[in-house]
């Protein structure tokens, strides 16, 4: 696929000048002029089909026939880290907002409304060191619920996911950023916001938060700073273009890390602030359209893409101290990345262009090398929660070094299961239905065991079950009460599950769901 030429530098912003002490980047030449940054892989023998395989696409320069949500024709399959667990994808809170983002989605792979994070299982893996576990299984009780405040109850928007501290548990809505205790679900503090919150940072960095949000109910021009530790705003302003232009940025990527609060919007240059004081400095130059990046830890992973409409995309591997490039890798002709499952290893959801239904997941090694695709309708894997473009919302995942774990589709003739998948073969090592008729979440790592949260159900509250990630054994590692198991099981339905410090949370994703926001167990 030739690529047409990217537009002229000169008086780009971004271009580097003689003083620029900028190493050369990978794309400072046009796009068809450009080396690859590794050699390309070289095709290798077929491998015989397994009954519950990935095929490795890493030997072909274009999207292949089958590629993506349609039929596969690689065989069937029958069956990350603030622990969270989500219910069904929400959409945007506005038919603006739905507008623009099927607009995106038809030119520019992009995707659902705001939202962000919402994970049933990207991180949160609890601090404690490995052990084995022989203790029985903890009957947990309701410590508290915290209401839904009465200015949102009539608003069907999407709550941002939460932030944890020490103490508390911190969550924006429409119109107030609020802090819950963890111990007692009082309110530590709550800072009102002079308009309505449309999106925030999926996580924190040294005690900092970020939220996007407007005067008027459609404006999302606004950047501020939160400290959730304090409960204070550290700084709030304008986020102003190169020509003083302000427009709403409810769909961009927004990020804290190493000091810093990143917006990166599907156009324009990327914003950068000093997390502490608001002070803007010049985005890292990666030679083409920033399209978000996903830290964690020492890690980063960032997407670019040199010609807006057609042109490729490359994921790169950058230190996020220095900014320094470690690997590119080209993006296959046709496909779009549309989420980051993980940083450490690299692990992307990725689909056709011009589609927002995921089709397959696929695996970096250490050098940017593509491994066998994943494919999500083969499974059929559950990655409904993943929002187009938002790069770290992908919600009932969990990785660790080696392994991906997701949950199954069900259907009428099939369960609910989680699946364990080799992240270097591509292919399962156990497929565990875990409980019946029960919905299975995977939650997080815990004591190098995974973490599985199942929904209560009519006459029973939910559990967590602990998992041997070698072969799929389960035991129970947590009842929760009977008593509240209806709640529960409303408020898990369209909500989050977070698993931090011994306590089991579900948080709503959506107003107008229930009266209650939040349940803490414990």
């Amino acid at each position: 696929m030739t690529q047409p030429p990217s537009p002229p530098r000169g008086d780009d912003p971004r271009t580097p000048q003689a003083d620029d002490p900028r190493t050369p980047q990978v794309w400072d030449t046009r796009i068809e002029d450009r080396a690859p940054s590794q050699p390309e892989p070289q095709p290798s023998p077929p491998a015989a089909p397994a009954p519950h395989g990935g095929r490795s696409f890493a030997d072909a320069a274009t999207a292949p026939p089958g590629f993506g949500p349609a039929p596969q024709p690689f065989g069937p399959v029958s069956a990350t880290p603030d622990a969270a667990a989500g219910g069904p994808a929400g959409g945007g809170s506005t038919k603006r907002r739905k507008a623009l983002a099927i607009g995106l989605g038809l030119a520019l792979v992009a995707g659902a409304g705001t939202g962000g994070w919402l994970l049933w299982g990207r991180g949160g893996n609890d601090s404690a060191p490995k052990k084995k576990t022989t203790a029985g299984p903890i009957d947990a009780k309701l410590d508290w619920m915290a209401p839904v405040p009465d200015k949102d109850k009539k608003n069907a928007d999407d709550f941002p996911p939460p932030w944890f501290t020490k103490d508390t548990i911190v969550l924006a809505t429409r119109y107030a950023v609020t802090a819950y205790s963890r111990e007692s679900g009082k309110q530590s503090w709550t800072l009102p916001v002079s308009g309505r919150v449309c999106s925030t940072s999926t996580g924190s960095d040294g005690g900092v938060a970020a939220v996007v949000w407007g005067k008027g109910e459609y404006d999302c021009d606004k950047l501020m700073a939160v400290d959730i530790e304090n409960g204070r705003q550290l700084w709030s302003q304008d986020v102003v273009d190169s020509r003083g232009r302000t427009q709403g940025r409810d769909l961009a990527n927004i990020s804290v890390d190493h000091g810093k609060v990143t917006l990166v919007d599907v156009v324009g240059d990327p914003y950068v602030y000093a997390a502490r004081t608001g002070k803007q400095s010049k985005a890292s130059d990666y030679g083409c359209q920033q399209q978000g990046s996903v830290v964690k830890g020492s890690g980063q992973l960032t997407l670019a893409q040199c010609e807006l409409i057609t042109g490729r995309q490359f994921i790169l591997n950058v230190d996020p101290k220095s900014g320094q490039e470690k690997w590119t890798w080209k993006v296959l002709n046709g496909i779009a990345v549309q989420n980051v499952i993980s940083v450490s290893p690299a692990v992307l959801v990725v689909g056709r262009e011009n589609d927002t239904s995921a089709s397959d997941i696929v695996t970096l090694d250490g050098k940017g090398r593509m491994g066998p695709l994943i494919s999500v309708s083969a499974g059929p894997y559950d990655l409904d929660a993943c929002r187009p473009r938002h790069l770290d919302s992908c919600r009932r995942v969990v990785t660790d070094d080696r392994t991906l774990y997701l949950a199954t589709k069900t259907d009428k003739d099939s369960l609910n299961s989680i699946a364990a998948i080799d992240l270097a073969t591509g292919k399962p090592r156990w497929t565990a239905p875990l409980g019946g008729t029960r919905t299975n979440r995977p939650l997080a790592m815990h004591e190098g065991r995974l973490l599985v949260y199942q929904e209560a159900t009519e006459e029973e509250g939910g559990k967590l079950l602990s998992v041997d990630p070698a072969t799929g054994d389960s035991r129970v590692f947590m009842n929760l009460p009977q008593e509240s198991a209806e709640r529960e099981r409303t408020l898990a339905h369209m909500g989050s599950a977070y698993f931090r410090d011994g306590r089991f949370y579900i948080v709503s994703d959506i107003g107008m769901t229930d009266s209650m926001m939040i349940m803490a167990f414990h």
